[in-house]
């Protein structure tokens, strides 16, 4: 039997009482508009850095996430890339790490370009619609996130507070919230208070 086009649901029509044909027609693109927003958030998702959709709390497996966010022209976030590296070796196996690269422009090649030249081993994403910023609560680069085992925001904020402000940071950091929230998602103690962080805002990232 060959489709049905216009004409046959117009034919149609004439068989079928108008109240009701009207309520099937107003019924019919009541469900197209429902569903286009629902179309449109689904396109808002983090990608793998090869551009395939990822789902980081799905991998993570009932481990804690953490997300650091960066840019690759953000100076602050580079100089923190050795201690980015250092602490994700550490929880490896113990939490799921990643490295989130914002706005459009951070490409395959760029990302990889930029771990080359900082010795980034973990993994990375794309998160072009910054649809994991607003779940995160982040507002600058670097920043970092974790969530419990149970998908739950914890911490959001900075990595440590070696930068006190825009050029000017400490010989060294005195506190180190990252590792701490990381490891009050893996005790089940209470984490540290969300401090923001100090570094390139990622409203500039668009």
């Amino acid at each position: 039997m060959g489709a049905k086009g216009p004409g046959t649901l117009m034919q149609l029509s004439r068989f079928i009482p108008r109240r009701l044909y009207v309520s099937f027609s107003l019924l019919t693109a009541g469900v197209v508009l429902l569903a286009f927003p629902f179309a449109r958030a689904a396109q808002k998702t983090a990608l793998h850095a090869d551009g395939t959709p990822a789902d980081p709390f799905q991998e993570a497996a009932g481990k804690p996430a953490v997300f650091v966010f960066v840019r690759t022209d953000c100076p602050i976030s580079n100089r923190y890339a050795p201690l980015i590296q250092r602490i994700s070796a550490r929880y490896r196996g113990k939490a799921g790490f990643w490295l989130v690269y914002l706005g459009k422009w951070a490409s395959r090649e760029r990302i990889r370009q930029h771990e080359s030249e900082y010795g980034y081993k973990l993994p990375a994403m794309r998160d072009p619609q910054h649809a994991l910023v607003a779940r995160a609560q982040v507002q600058v680069t670097p920043e970092a996130a974790v969530f419990d085992a149970h998908q739950r925001l914890i911490y959001h904020g900075r990595i440590d507070n070696w930068y006190e402000d825009l050029g000017h940071s400490r010989p060294a950091a005195t506190t180190h919230e990252l590792d701490d929230a990381i490891q009050a998602a893996l005790t089940g103690k209470a984490p540290p208070p969300s401090a923001p962080g100090v570094g390139c805002y990622i409203a500039d990232a668009q």
